[in-house]
């Protein structure tokens, strides 16, 4: 961690004084509720069938269609440096920061144009668009499958 300037592991945050450290360690990357679990229901809701987690695919994707070779990632907007307005930029560190989301930015593109040359297809969700209009983001898995 020599990259965050300071004692951050063991600076309190504005959380409930929780440490950097301690706050960090509780987001989760899988189960997310406003993410993955969300997206879960609605495809249970709309019973789609086919979809498997924890597949073992570049880039671990949240559901794997493997008959029609769909992947769907399911990606939260600050992590992954969505520009939805809704997203906060971090004012502390921020160089190192805009490192980390144009990295992720990277490697998420990376990962896609692999995918798809082994012919897969790819689909990304965004947080925000699933918060606001989650039924097109099912109607866009239901045109994939098609």
């Amino acid at each position: 961690m020599s990259q965050w300037p300071g004692r951050s592991k063991y600076t309190k945050t504005t959380f409930g004084g929780l440490s950097r450290s301690r706050l960090m360690s509780r987001i989760r990357s899988k189960q997310n509720a406003t993410t993955e679990l969300k997206l879960l229901s609605l495809l249970r809701v709309k019973r789609l069938q086919g979809w498997r987690r924890n597949f073992p695919l570049l880039g671990n994707p949240d559901f794997v269609f493997p008959k029609s070779k769909l992947a769907v990632f399911v990606d939260g907007c600050f992590w992954h440096g969505h520009d939805c307005g809704r997203n906060l930029k971090p004012k502390r560190n921020a160089s190192l920061w805009r490192r980390k989301f144009s990295l992720n930015r990277w490697r998420d593109a990376s990962i896609r144009r692999t995918l798809r040359s082994k012919g897969w297809q790819v689909i990304r969700i965004w947080e925000c668009v699933l918060a606001r209009r989650p039924g097109s983001c099912v109607r866009r898995i239901q045109r994939a499958l098609v």
